[in-house]
């Protein structure tokens, strides 16, 4: 967080000036055996606050750079924290910057009706002695008169400060070298007259006196309000000496409070969080709940203004506490991390409601009582919220944790100081801006240990989805792959079905209506009476086989399209092979003896095979009817059945003619095989080897064709019978 640093920078740098001055203004620091006289003109004065304003301005503009980490930032808070109880300045004489509450009497006047002539003739035995440096009369309605009894010098000005911005009305009672009294009135509700110095602190200049004399000075202070009364008696030089500490302080807490609020409200409009703007209303309405009531700033807007707010200061910490719970609910994620706290938040911010209204009807003190107890609860729900949140894993609650832990500690301290169980002192009426200022820098890391956390984790989702991109477009690029892939099988099983579709269409159209053509043909003749009993026997017997190819091609045809349509149903069982080839052999013996061809048969084992009966038959006759298909007259064909390692292995293997053109690969494949004439012109179609692959692989077997020489061997494997 750049601006951050820099604005606590120059806080720091400005809150340093008083070394720079006691150089500028020849000024060296006072030893106990050391009077000196300080004479600064209001020219002067002027001047120094010039400068000081430029030397900030030079801060910023050109980027003096000390060691901007927590580090630093947090040394500087206990700088502030532990600063002021020792900053008071020092002089040669009894009139330094010091409260003098040990040194005053006062007595109190519950009816606030007492006049100065009342207050004179009491018995000083009325009067009570100052325990505490600084006054503490708690939240009360009465006026309160305090005795300041002092011994002036001759010509000596002495000033006395009631270093309590919101005292609403304070009268000074004194009188002059000649012994005429001189009256002094002034408050935060009253405007400034011409012999009181009004900024943050009410600075009334007393009579000087024209020798060495006792005095006595009645001060009646009134407020409806919490009555803290810081009082010093000082003189010119111990002012300027004490006011230089004091505006060191002062341009720290503006410095990084400014800061805070500027970074946070650029950060809003950079990234449109919601958070960083209830954090900057935060700032903004705590920071100015401080600087104008609590440190009472409100002077420099004119006593108009300053009277204005200083008679409903509790307006703006009401807003600051219902912008601290929506900053808390929003940055906690409460309705995730403590879902219970909001009922409580709830309470509290209509508690901060009622604040505003009583604050605003002018109840001055009931506002003042609702205020102390909403300060403390608001501290104490948040810091529970922020542990609840926290052990729910919200980490960036930590900060948080400790931001609130500091206030409520602060608001504790102070709480007890001002209801008189520890005094009143410098450092505890310091307390509460300074502690504010270490919460709100400690929030400001809790926003920025979000912020990171943030920016991970939309690094952490980015390298995420850039995994995911890459790891989808290989997965895309795969399926693409694979999809390419069954796209081409598909377009090669479609040209294959394409194929045999055609082929189909050529056996219907040629090989199957040109036998029923030619046997048409002959009994139209008959019946025209045109041939002879022995020419239409003699045609009838050339006809036959062509009739006997024709029914095993529709055969092989039915059992083809019932395949193809899912419609064939295996029905496994158990059963010898070797009877079934026996009977089927039979039918081709008359086949086979036309054409003089020799088969042996060469059965060694008649083992048992699990296979549908039916289907195994339609191979074995396909395979028998190819082989005698193909075998010229007077060749031979072997047939042997014999137990392998798969189960019972049936061969068939013929004598082949030389010239014989057969396509292996194609016969081994999944496709039809191309259409062939027999040796004794049988007609072929090719469909019988594609029914036998198939029926042979549907009753988990094997199929081969292989061709040595002029033999061609074709063998199935039937898994065995158990």
């Amino acid at each position: 967080m750049p601006l951050f640093p820099r604005a606590l920078e120059a806080g720091m740098m400005a809150g340093f000036l008083q070394m720079a001055l006691w150089e500028s203004f020849n000024i060296e620091p006072c030893r106990e055996d050391t009077v000196f006289v300080l004479f600064l003109s209001s020219s002067n004065f002027r001047s120094w606050i010039m400068w000081q304003g430029d030397f900030l301005k030079g801060c910023l503009t050109n980027k003096i750079s000390f060691r901007p980490n927590v580090r630093f930032t947090i040394g500087a808070a206990f700088f502030l924290l532990f600063f002021p109880p020792c900053c008071s300045g020092q002089s040669g004489n009894d009139f330094s910057y010091q409260n003098i509450g040990k040194e005053l009497s006062y007595v109190e006047d519950r009816s606030a009706a007492m006049s100065l002539e009342d207050v004179k003739k009491l018995p000083e035995a009325a009067f009570t002695r100052g325990g505490h440096e600084i006054l503490n009369f708690g939240n009360t309605s009465s006026a309160w008169w305090i005795k300041i009894s002092y011994t002036a010098q001759r010509d000596l000005p002495l000033y006395l400060i009631i270093d309590a911005p919101n005292i609403e009305y304070i009268d000074a009672f004194a009188s002059d070298s000649t012994g005429r009294p001189v009256v002094m009135k002034t408050g935060c509700l009253r405007t400034r007259p011409p012999d009181v110095f009004v900024r943050n602190s009410f600075m009334l200049h007393l009579p000087e006196a024209s020798r060495m004399e006792k005095k006595a000075v009645y001060l009646r202070l009134k407020t409806d309000n919490i009555l803290l009364a810081p009082i010093k008696l000082a003189s010119a030089e111990s002012v300027i000496q004490g006011q230089e500490s004091k505006l060191g302080i002062e341009y720290i807490y503006v410095g990084l409070l400014v800061g805070l609020l500027l970074f946070n409200l650029f950060l809003f409009v950079s990234i449109r969080d919601v958070t960083y703007l209830y954090y900057a209303l935060y700032v903004l309405t705590l920071s100015s709940y401080l600087l104008i009531y609590i440190r009472g700033y409100g002077f420099i807007f004119g006593d108009e203004a300053r009277i204005f707010l200083n008679k409903y200061p509790h307006v703006l910490l009401s807003f600051s506490v219902v912008a601290s719970l929506l900053f808390c609910s929003k940055f906690l994620h409460l309705k995730r991390t403590a879902p219970k706290m909001l009922s409580l938040f709830y309470a509290i911010g209509g508690a901060g409601i009622i604040l505003f209204l009583v604050s605003a009807l002018g109840y001055k003190h009931a506002a003042t009582v609702i205020a102390q107890m909403l300060t403390v609860t608001v501290a104490v729900a948040a810091w529970i919220a922020g542990v609840i949140a926290y052990r729910n894993g919200h980490k960036p609650a930590k900060y948080y944790i400790a931001a609130w832990f500091f206030i409520w500690v602060t608001v504790a301290i102070v709480t007890l100081s001002l209801g008189g169980v520890i005094p009143a002192s410098e450092f505890t009426i310091q307390l509460v801006p300074i502690g504010s200022t270490l919460e709100l820098l400690l929030l400001s890391f809790a926003l920025g240990d979000r912020y990171k956390m943030i920016i991970r984790a939309e690094q952490k989702a980015r390298d995420e989805n850039l995994f995911l991109v890459r790891t989808q477009n290989q997965r895309l690029e795969e399926k693409v792959g694979e999809r390419t892939l069954q796209l081409n099988s598909t377009i090669e099983e479609l040209e294959s079905s394409n194929a045999v579709k055609n082929r189909l269409f050529s056996i219907v159209a040629h090989d199957l209506r040109s036998p029923l053509n030619s046997l048409l043909g002959i009994l139209t003749l008959s019946d025209m009476k045109l041939l002879a009993f022995e020419e239409l026997q003699e045609l009838l017997e050339e006809n036959k086989k062509t009739i006997k190819s024709v029914n095993s091609t529709l055969d092989n045809l039915l059992y083809w399209a019932q395949s193809q349509m899912g419609g064939m149903v295996t029905s496994r069982e158990s059963f010898e092979l070797k009877p079934v080839f026996d009977e089927l052999l039979l039918l081709y013996l008359p086949l086979a003896k036309q054409k003089g061809i020799q088969m042996e048969q060469l059965a060694n084992d008649s083992g048992a095979i699990t296979a549908d009966r039916n289907q195994i038959s339609l191979v074995l006759r396909n395979l028998v009817d190819n082989a005698i298909k193909f075998t010229p007259p007077g060749g031979r064909i072997w047939f042997s059945l014999q137990a392998a390692a798969e189960g019972m292995r049936f061969s068939v293997e013929n004598e082949a003619e030389g010239n014989l053109d057969l396509d292996m690969d194609r016969m081994n494949g999944d496709q039809m095989a191309n259409a062939t004439r027999g040796t004794g012109n049988e007609l072929g179609v090719g469909l019988g080897l594609v029914l036998c692959k198939d029926y042979v692989k549907n009753n988990g077997g094997t199929f081969h064709i292989g061709r040595k020489d002029n033999r061609i061997r074709f063998s199935a494997v039937f898994p065995s019978g158990h």
